[in-house]
């Protein structure tokens, strides 16, 4: 069963990064991605309507489909619940407790999804709810809704792969032109590719790759 007292139910920001990666599953397929990483997969809705699409065009083209998933997250019970939304909709996903991609061999990831702990907090409000393994560890992002992210980042240019894709969900409050900015210091051309306004919250999704 899906425990949302203790993992984070989808919501306006999980249907924003569902609709864009759909949107983009053509080019997607065509880069025929050999290991794809969710990051903070929660429930799981995310990381499996992608391998639903991405199924959907192999069965269609008569491919066989050879991508693996793999989602990683701190929380068990989101862990847990990634597993029972993966095997609800005929998706295997490797599910990996592990802070961020800290395990992941580098170079490997062909397609990386995030939507990370966004909403600006204090950083004494986020330390907390780490601490306590609290349900807000999940949006609590502390000074700038970054302080997960910034440390992600740096990274990127060495988990890639070489024809590595990476999809980033945020609010404005991140400030996606610096973020765009650090990609690029890592090698990385990124663009917002969608906007959605959810209640109080103005979400976009950035798409960064190696490919201008």
């Amino acid at each position: 069963g899906q425990d949302f007292e203790r993992v984070y139910e989808p919501s306006d920001d999980t249907f924003l990064l569902v609709d864009v990666l759909h949107a983009h599953a053509l080019e997607l397929r065509a880069l025929a991605p050999a290991v794809c990483v969710e990051i903070g997969a929660g429930s799981g809705a995310v990381i499996t309507s992608l391998a639903r699409s991405l199924m959907t065009l192999c069965s269609d083209t008569l491919e066989p489909f050879a991508t693996a998933l793999f989602a990683t997250d701190v929380n068990d019970a989101a862990l847990a619940t990634t597993v029972a939304t993966a095997a609800h909709n005929g998706v295997h996903v490797h599910v990996v407790r592990m802070d961020l991609l800290c395990a992941m061999r580098a170079g490997c990831i062909d397609l990386l999804v995030f939507n990370p702990p966004y909403v600006p907090t204090s950083s004494e409000e986020l330390q907390q709810a780490v601490e306590q393994q609290d349900l807000s560890a999940a949006w609590a992002g502390g000074p700038r809704g970054r302080l997960v992210l910034d440390r992600l980042l740096p990274s990127l240019e060495v988990l890639l792969s070489p024809r590595g894709v990476f999809y980033l969900l945020g609010v404005r409050e991140n400030e996606p032109d610096e973020l765009i900015a650090i990609l690029a210091q890592a090698g990385l051309h990124a663009t917002v590719v969608a906007e959605r306004r959810a209640q109080n919250e103005r979400l976009f999704v950035l798409r960064a790759s190696r490919d201008t």
